[in-house]
């Protein structure tokens, strides 16, 4: 077996200096890098007849059209602009040999066969281009049929130990489900993992290809209006598969799911030579569409050139959508495998004891009690002692101190439990959540009709993406929300249509608090409503522009006999503000309490709850704000939804039909 210690420094060298992370300090070899490059593209060989030969195979590729070709489309990421221009989506100019290289195809082709011929000695540090660009080299190679009489071969030792060492026999492409306490993580997120035929029965041993932004320091504004924009750049970097299994399954407690691909040889080893190509790559990252998921179907289309996946999103690229794709290309997909999250091995474990057992545990998660439990016959020490070291772990993943009471009580149960003899079988391979593929369609729209106390009126709804509170939740994190440009237009008897309201963005996690988990719900809203007053006893309507933020805690049975039988209840505060010429001082702002109910059964779902928003601060007049909605979904794209809504000066009921897609 390769020794790990050397494994690890080659995944050092990789990251570092190729680009995937550029340790401090290491800005000038990289400038030194890109300048050596271009001089590369453009070497004159000083042999004569190396320069007739040079020549030879630029002919021969003009003449072959190879710069038209999709695999070297794809190797250097060119898409055609709506202006018909080619551009490559990668956004470091050192992935390119020539000046032009992100903006010609053919001109980056003539560079890179040029640079082949480097004869000059390589600086300290520095690769040669064969080296550089393995996957460029083997398909240039191939197609023009390369005489290692006319043109040297150079060896790749340290290319060729980083590829050996990972030697994967397969691919997995990974879904790590959503985590609602951390907008990065909203979508769910996907890698790759590198399966080791060595580590066949140690899987966290395996490596793992991760894309994703690198954000630096960062608030939630900024980090929301930059990952929107492109500001942050993004790069692909290689890490023990363990590290992140840690991060998202204890730290974040996000389930995991596997899909392992159905590769050959061949494009395992083309995957590898084009990864190690990436390394010198950056992409302005975009969390709607240039996102992780979006550049793993690149790289795997460069690796298969028989898939054709990456266009098949449309411009918004969920990350679980792109697992359906994946499952739906026949025969991609061999095997399929769930890793719980550490929460859910705590659920696993509680949902096998008996009560006396449950009690126990619960008494001994209070850590400040700090005592053993005494042996009995009807007491599975071992089940119980692991759910309560399960739950410290859980409790302190991402905690910088922790109370030295606790760390001696953890101590002294990990005695304990090495005493435990008692045998106890949990079948974890049951999902305590629903796989990615289960999700609905991101996009939606909806038509409704309703009576109201300004008169009767139609609707059209219209959201770009993702999941509200009323949609089915299989796929998604239970009762949360998390819409994009979610607009409402309405039509009153026998008026124009209105902009009744639009989301920009809508954020809404319900987490149950429990002895466990301290984690607290939220929701945030802003973009325009529709706020409803009186001007000399005529109810009028008219949009103002709105931000409201509220936080809480949620309550539910979630570790009763039937989980989550009681529905969710919650409890939010916050604040609230709208701008409108009609408010006093042209705003009215003010805190606001709510009190939400929720429950799914089944094909149905009802949600109702009460706000109450005092404005005395703005010196406007309080309000409410109070509904019932209840919805049957006859399928993951069809939904139907009755709900009443009432505030102060206005009622109304209405029917709507959801299409989503």
């Amino acid at each position: 077996m390769f020794p790990l210690y050397l494994l690890t420094l080659f995944i050092i060298i990789f990251t570092s200096s190729l680009g995937a992370i550029e340790p401090l300090g290491n800005a000038d070899i990289l400038e030194l890098d890109f300048r050596t490059s271009r001089i590369q593209g453009e070497n004159i060989p000083k042999s004569p007849k190396a320069q007739q030969y040079l020549q030879e195979l630029v002919n021969e590729a003009k003449e072959k059209h190879l710069s038209e070709d999709r695999h070297w489309y794809r190797l250097m990421r060119f898409k055609k602009t709506r202006w018909g221009f080619w551009e490559s989506e990668v956004d470091n100019k050192r992935y390119f040999l020539s000046e032009s290289g992100k903006y010609n195809p053919e001109k980056e082709l003539i560079a890179t066969l040029h640079s082949f011929f480097t004869d000059e000695p390589i600086l300290d540090g520095l690769l040669h281009p064969q080296c550089s660009y393995p996957e460029r080299y083997h398909w240039l190679k191939e197609k023009l049929n390369f005489d290692s009489g006319r043109l040297a071969e150079v060896k790749c030792p340290r290319f060729e130990v980083w590829k050996d060492s990972l030697n994967p026999d397969s691919l997995s492409v990974i879904f790590s489900s959503y985590y609602m306490q951390a907008p990065a993580s909203m979508f769910g997120h996907t890698l790759i993992k590198l399966n080791n035929k060595v580590n066949e029965n140690a899987e966290l041993l395996d490596y793992g290809v991760n894309y994703a932004a690198t954000p630096g320091e960062m608030n939630a504004f900024s980090y929301s209006y930059k990952g929107l924009t492109g500001g942050y750049p993004g790069s692909f970097a290689i890490f023990p598969y363990y590290l992140k299994v840690n991060e998202y399954n204890d730290m974040e407690s996000r389930d995991i799911w596997e899909y392992k691909l159905k590769l050959k040889p061949e494009e395992r080893e083309r995957f590898l030579r084009h990864l190690w190509e990436m390394g010198r790559a950056d992409f302005d990252y975009y969390f709607i569409n240039e996102n992780c998921s979006y550049h793993l179907m690149e790289i795997l289309e460069v690796a298969m050139p028989e898939l054709n996946i990456s266009n098949k999103p449309g411009w918004i690229v969920a990350p679980s959508d792109t697992i359906k794709i994946y499952l739906a290309e026949d025969g991609l997909v061999v095997s399929q495998k769930y890793r719980p999250s550490l929460y859910s091995k705590i659920k696993y474990k509680l949902y096998d004891m008996t009560e006396e057992e449950r009690t126990t545990y619960f008494d001994m998660i209070r850590f400040e009690n700090a005592f053993l439990p005494e042996p009995k016959e009807t007491l599975r020490l071992s089940l119980i002692t692991d759910a309560v070291l399960d739950t410290y772990r859980y409790r302190y993943a991402t905690k910088n101190e922790v109370p030295k009471k606790h760390k001696e009580y953890y101590d002294k149960l990990l005695v304990f439990r090495s005493k435990q003899s008692d045998e106890y079988n949990i079948n974890e391979q049951i999902p305590l959540s629903t796989p990615p593929e289960a999700s609905h369609p991101l996009s939606r729209v909806a038509t409704s009709f309703g009576a109201s106390s300004l008169g009767n009126f139609a609707e059209f709804q219209y959201r770009i993406a993702y999941h509200d509170l009323l949609n089915v939740s299989k796929g998604h994190a239970p009762n949360s929300e998390l819409a994009f440009f979610d607009t409402t237009i309405r039509a009153y008897e026998n008026k124009k249509p209105e902009l009744t309201s639009m989301s920009v963005i809508k954020v809404t996690s319900i987490n149950p608090f429990n002895s466990i988990s301290k984690d607290f719900s939220y929701m945030l809203d802003t973009g325009v409503q529709t706020a409803v007053y009186r001007n000399n006893d005529e109810t009028l309507r008219k949009q103002v522009g709105n931000f409201d933020l509220r936080m809480g805690y949620s309550f539910s049975n979630e570790f009763g006999k039937n989980p989550m039988s009681l529905g969710v209840l919650t409890v939010l505060g916050g604040v609230k503000a709208q701008n409108g010429r009609m408010f006093e001082n042209n705003v009215r702002y003010g805190v606001n309490f709510s009190l939400l109910y929720q429950k799914e059964l089944g094909n149905w779902k009802v949600y109702t709850g009460a706000t109450a928003q005092n404005y005395q601060l703005s010196q406007n007049l309080n309000t409410y704000y109070a509904t019932f909605k209840i919805r049957y979904a006859f399928s993951n794209t069809h939904e139907l939804r009755v709900e009443v809504n009432g505030e102060r000066f206005y009622e109304e009921a209405l029917i709507s039909y959801h299409y989503l897609f």
